[in-house]
């Protein structure tokens, strides 16, 4: 992964009952706070965003991976700019 590289996972799924809580309005809006580094087993030059909330009856996993330990504000608008854009049908 190259130092202005991102990655981002959504994960989607209905559960009865539901697990996850209510912790976050959709979309979240990633700062370079919740951007932490080192994650466990990736390289300290790596930095990931990780985060659970409902979206209706949705529960939505957000994994985000950064080339870089501190995200740049470039990387932070993309990130937001493609969380921003997802649907969940």
């Amino acid at each position: 992964m190259h130092a202005q590289d991102i990655a981002i996972q959504l994960l989607v799924a209905i559960e009865r009952p539901p697990r996850a809580k209510r912790s976050f309005a959709w979309p979240p809006r990633v700062t370079r706070r919740n951007v932490v580094a080192p994650f466990e087993g990736l390289p300290v030059r790596i930095g990931v965003y990780q985060g659970a909330t409902l979206v209706g009856r949705r529960e939505v996993s957000v994994f985000i991976v950064f080339g870089r330990a501190v995200a740049t504000n470039r990387q932070l608008q993309r990130a937001n700019a493609e969380l921003r854009r997802a649907r969940f049908g």
